[in-house]
């Protein structure tokens, strides 16, 4: 892990899981593309690697508004308005989820954030949490590397980094 993540997550730990995901956030989800005008930094829609519409830091869904450009307090709404979403389904989708340290439940938030709330609903990650299987739930992380690029089903190095991330966190961190 990054030296100066790992200082970061050390920081908002203790803050909750939330903090901690926003940290992971912050550092995976990057602030896409800006344009200044009249001396003001705004963020511009991109498409992600898979074509989904996305601003400020890996916001995605109604929210995402083609042709508009949104201010930093904008977008600090936003971000934080959909981490709420993904803990929400962290929440929904996994018994016991006040049960896990701050640090599973962070894995869990940046997980849904990332892929979207619906992502835990039908998968084997949730499953096994459900079932107890905290360490096999974790190891389900990394699992969730590829992406698409140019319509091909690719594994993403980025990817690959931020899910080594979180199931370091998940699995060895808060013991």
């Amino acid at each position: 892990m990054n030296p100066t993540l790992r200082k970061r997550l050390i920081l908002a730990g203790g803050a909750g899981a939330l903090a901690i995901a926003a940290v992971l956030q912050q550092w995976y989800e990057g602030d896409g593309p800006t344009v200044v005008r009249g001396g003001v930094t705004y963020h511009r829609v991109y498409n992600d690697t898979g074509g989904v519409p996305t601003v400020c830091r890996g916001v995605t869904g109604a929210d995402v508004i083609r042709g508009k450009l949104y201010t930093r307090v904008e977008c600090d709404v936003l971000e934080r308005k959909h981490l709420a979403i993904a803990e929400a389904a962290a929440r929904r989708y996994i018994n016991g989820y006040e049960a896990l340290n701050e640090w599973q439940r962070a894995a869990l938030i940046d997980f849904a954030y990332n892929l979207g709330p619906g992502a835990l609903e039908g998968s084997t990650m949730r499953r096994k949490f459900n079932a107890g299987d905290i360490a096999g739930g974790c190891d389900e992380l990394s699992r969730w590397v590829n992406g698409r690029v140019k319509g091909q089903l690719v594994k993403l190095p980025g990817l690959v980094d931020r899910r080594g991330t979180t199931e370091e966190l998940c699995l060895n961190w808060g013991k």
